[in-house]
């Protein structure tokens, strides 16, 4: 017969056992606010996929019906677009200035704890659904806009509002979910994951908190099946006919590079300036601003035949697939027509736009150097211009790498092109231009903080009034 002493002992062993084994157990699981939290990024990413998706197709409509209208009536634009413009501004001026421009810069501020007095007004859902919209109303009224920077807003909203309503106790996780979001609308208004994942890492957050990366990924891969259960697999630009590119063509590939890197910093510095130059403007009279933009956008897209209009997805896509030839007044009028959009102050981004202006650069470049394939110099144009713009190498290659088939034997020179064009963009354009957009957005909704300083200073001091009748 065994000891009371032993069979005290071999009992308190044996609780002690239960005791570490199921509390390891549960670390391993998680807590309750954990599976909250990820229940939240998990059912987020899933709306933000169906609700970009249904961006897409409303937008693709949008300017299927432009194309149609301006087809038959083309001179009727003159019209259309500056009362269109104007009705677009009255209505974000009324509705939600919050959901001017690209988008990006909003996001950028809103992720940062230093700015979170900003994700209410930026963040709102009434903000997203006017994103939206008045995305779809510039394509069809004939503004040169991209949907992409706008999936980036409206994605970061619909997560950053299911974390509102979960009421997550983790003050960091706003910051994530806003990221996720943002990424989980590029990853979805592409089709391209990986793009989501590195856009969100370079440009959004450029780091990441390790005990969020599964879940952020996951969240992103959620998204792209909600497009892939819709819109099937497919690659944004179609998949051009490519092959691995000589050694011996890389000098004439760093010299287009170059080029287009160099006209990216260029458009981004213009950009910047431009809409300082006009913000005083658009503050005053932001429908007069807007009416004499419209008569320039139509004036353009009747002299290129409509080419200057919309995102440039249709031009760049028909480029690849050996349809039509790049010109440099074409060029040269998307890129205006897209600066011109944005200084009118309506929503819209420059993602697809700068992607279409790429390939037209390339396109054009191609009789300069007839060694090189026609469609390689496409690709390389889009890369190194767009890396130009936004300063942003990786998300570069991998975007047009993803947008193109991910066909691997072009990799190499999508690398040294996006490169070089990241780096002579920084010899005009001394910041990323998105960043600089933020800077000076933050210009304008700094009475917000003025005020939450001065409601925090009056219960401060009315705090101190009734401790001293005390």
């Amino acid at each position: 017969m065994i000891p009371k002493t032993k069979r005290t002992q071999t009992a308190r062993r044996l609780r002690l056992w239960w005791v570490l084994g199921n509390r390891h157990t549960r670390r391993q699981l998680g807590t309750v606010e954990d599976w909250k939290t990820r229940g939240v990024f998990w059912f987020g990413a899933l709306t933000v996929g169906l609700v970009i998706q249904g961006f897409a197709w409303l937008s693709e409509e949008s300017f299927s019906v432009t194309e149609h209208v301006f087809d038959r009536y083309p001179y009727a634009f003159l019209l259309i677009t500056p009362f269109g413009l104007m009705a677009i501004v009255w209505v974000m001026n009324f509705g939600g200035k919050a959901a001017r421009g690209s988008g990006i810069p909003q996001v950028l501020l809103a992720h940062k704890q230093s700015y979170h007095w900003l994700r209410a007004p930026f963040l709102s859902l009434r903000v997203a659904v006017l994103k939206v919209l008045l995305t779809c109303a510039g394509l069809l009224v004939g503004a040169t806009v991209g949907r992409e920077g706008p999936s980036v807003h409206v994605g970061a909203a619909i997560m950053y509002k299911f974390g509102t309503w979960a009421k997550l106790k983790q003050r960091q996780v706003e910051s994530s979910l806003i990221v996720a979001g943002g990424a989980a609308g590029v990853s979805a208004a592409f089709n391209a994951p990986l793009a989501g994942i590195v856009f969100a890492i370079e440009e959004l957050q450029q780091s990441m908190e390790a005990r969020t990366t599964g879940t952020f990924i996951m969240a992103i891969i959620l998204s792209g099946v909600v497009v892939l259960a819709f819109a099937g697999h497919y690659s944004y630009f179609g998949v051009p006919d490519v092959t691995a590119m000589p050694l011996a063509d890389y000098p004439y590939i760093i010299g287009v590079s170059a080029a287009c890197g160099l006209l990216g910093g260029l458009f981004s510095l213009f950009l910047v300036q431009g809409n300082r130059a006009v913000a005083p403007l658009v503050s005053k009279r932001p429908l007069r601003v807007a009416f004499i933009i419209g008569i320039f956008l139509a004036c353009m897209a009747i002299l290129s035949d409509g080419l200057t209009m919309g995102s440039g997805y249709g031009e760049a896509r028909a480029l690849l697939a050996g349809e039509s030839e790049g010109s440099w007044l074409t060029a040269g009028g998307k890129i205006l027509a897209t600066l011109l959009t944005y200084f009118s102050g309506i929503p819209g981004g420059i993602f697809s736009p700068s992607l279409a202006a790429g390939a037209e650069l390339g396109s054009a470049m191609g009789p300069v150097f007839p060694q090189v394939p026609a469609v390689s110099l496409i690709l390389v144009g889009m890369a190194s211009y767009f890396a130009g713009v936004v300063q942003r190498p990786i998300t570069a290659f991998v975007i047009v790498l993803e947008l193109t088939g991910n066909n691997h034997d072009i990799l190499p020179a999508l690398m040294v092109s996006a490169l070089v064009g990241a780096a002579v963009s920084k010899l005009v354009m001394a910041e990323p231009v998105y960043h600089v957009l933020a800077r000076d957005l933050v210009r304008g909704w700094d009475h917000l903080l003025r005020e939450k300083e001065e409601l925090a200073s009056a219960a401060a001091t009315d705090g101190a009034v009734v401790e001293q009748k005390k």
